[in-house]
């Protein structure tokens, strides 16, 4: 075994104790080995030092430029937080139509996924079909591409994509559940390949969540919701989520337990420009109808909707069990917060100034709902709007989506009762933010604003100090790119068929 293979091995496990002195002595051998010092990046990116992984990568792009160097660049720049750097460093390739094979459709699916980080879907959309034109029989690029293709609502071809990798490979659990969240409703039995695939995996979260939405389609709820359960078992022994633990979170949140830290982070900070900054933030538990209203914001030609951004989460430095922690972590470089979240807000896909425009990004990360103080020492002029949803409504609509076990923030969500106590502990944090921040937070309830949404976004408005033009109602006729679990929802008209839609057919109090 080659030292390069041995290294490679020892990173995929994991192994960086044994990974580190290989790297050492490899590096003193060959100081100008630039895979030697991509290895190194890697290494410290698992370690989590991802400032040191950006300067090692950086090196080694000056010891050899290459396209999977300057690749890996732009995706330490992006795990590093800097958002600007990926997006300058992608820039500087020339992967688009007119060159499609400059580049190996594993390269080019990779630059797709990081546009797609950056908030600039329609230019991931296009690599990812080059990506998938180079190589078809890539499974894990088909799905990506197919993935895409929903996102942008683009649904007959993104069913034809997932069907044909269930055939080439009829154990794909993505695909089924992709496939049937798409397919369901319109399915008169539960396909014969998906239960297949349960047979060799009955334990799968995502085959048995796709099983479960055919069956809610044909109204055998009882059943529908034993395979909701049946999902969840495996990833909520593996996620442990503490229900005690984020309840005390929250308590600590709402008794300002880190105020002195934050004041001292908000004096060290450079407050160049953010007083003129006014961003529109949307919070609230997911399924609460959070991507509905950015989308009915957005239709005002002065607002931009910018999906959920994971910036503000990832600068805080929020990883999987943060609420275990005491206190909040504060990110240690708040120049590089403000600096980047506010060029994020100010960008758009075409690189215009929306600040120079008069736009306002929307920003509907919900669990931003975590930070509100943080966001308007920030950003004094931020409007912070929180969602609320009727609490059946929202806990079933949570049991009922396929979150991924390695998010951050979706861990009570694979046990009913933890839902439940999730939902009361963001009514609690909620509630003492409008109380502390009256002026520039408000709460809207879900069932008011489909059931009376004139008088509603009228008075959105005004607290946004807007003067409204058009008719938000035609939010659906929008060409709009969703990686929610709102995406096909968001393309039909505004109605109330949500409000208790479940309640009384499911065997749950």
């Amino acid at each position: 075994m080659t030292l390069a293979s041995q290294v490679k091995q020892y990173l995929t496990k994991g192994a960086l104790t044994k990974a580190h002195p290989l790297l050492v002595s490899w590096l003193q051998q060959e100081p100008h080995n630039p895979q030697a010092w991509c290895f190194l990046a890697e290494l410290n990116l698992l370690a989590g030092d991802k400032s040191k992984a950006l300067k090692i990568i950086s090196k080694a792009l000056s010891l050899a430029p290459s396209l999977p160097i300057t690749l890996q660049l732009a995706k330490t720049a992006l795990l590093a937080g800097d958002h600007q750097q990926c997006e300058n460093t992608l820039k500087g390739l020339t992967l688009d139509t007119a060159h499609p094979l400059s580049a190996s459709a594993i390269e080019l699916d990779l630059a797709a996924n990081l546009w797609l980080r950056l908030n600039q879907p329609y230019r991931a959309l296009s690599l990812f079909e080059q990506a998938h034109s180079l190589d078809e029989l890539n499974t894990n690029i088909s799905l990506n591409y197919a993935i895409c293709l929903k996102m942008a609502g683009k649904i007959p071809e993104a069913e034809r994509l997932f069907e044909s990798m269930i055939k080439q490979q009829p154990s794909h659990e993505l695909a089924h559940l992709s496939l049937a969240e798409l397919k369901a409703d319109k399915s008169s039995a539960i396909p014969v390949l998906l239960e297949k695939a349960l047979e060799q995996k009955p334990q799968s979260q995502y085959l048995n969540h796709a099983k479960a939405l055919y069956i809610e389609a044909q109204k055998d709820y009882k059943a529908a919701w034993h395979n909701f359960e049946l999902s969840k078992q495996k990833p909520a022994k593996s996620v442990q989520f503490d229900a005690n633990a984020h309840q005390q979170f929250c308590l600590n949140r709402i008794q300002s337990s880190i105020s002195e830290k934050l004041d001292a982070f908000i004096t060290n900070t450079s407050k160049t420009g953010n007083q003129g900054i006014s961003p529109i933030f949307i919070v609230g538990m997911p399924r609460s109808g959070t991507s509905l209203l950015e989308q009915l914001l957005a239709t005002q030609p002065q607002l931009k909707g910018l999906g959920e951004l994971s910036f503000l989460p990832q600068l805080l430095n929020i990883k999987t069990g943060f609420y275990k922690q005491i206190e909040s972590t504060l990110s240690d470089t708040p120049e590089l917060l403000l600096k980047q979240y506010s060029q994020l807000l100010n960008q758009d896909n075409t690189q215009t100034d929306l600040r120079q425009n008069n736009i306002r990004g929307i920003d509907k990360q919900p669990f931003n709902l975590y930070f509100v103080d943080v966001i308007l020492k920030l950003f004094p002029n931020a409007k912070i709007i929180w969602l609320v949803r009727n609490r059946f409504d929202t806990c079933v609509g949570n049991f009922r989506q396929a979150y991924q076990v390695n998010s951050p923030f979706h861990h009570y969500s694979f046990d009913w009762q933890h839902i439940n106590a999730f939902y009361d502990n963001f009514i609690k944090l909620g509630t003492h933010w409008q109380q502390v921040f009256s002026e520039s937070f408000k709460r809207i309830d879900y069932e008011n604003l489909v059931s009376e949404p004139h008088s509603q976004l009228s008075e959105l408005f005004k607290f946004l100090n807007i003067e409204a033009k058009g008719d938000p109602l035609k939010f659906h006729k929008q060409n709009y790119f969703s990686a929610t679990a709102s995406k096909l929802q968001l393309r039909q008209p505004l109605n109330t068929r949500s409000i208790k839609k479940f309640k009384g057919i499911y065997p749950i109090n």
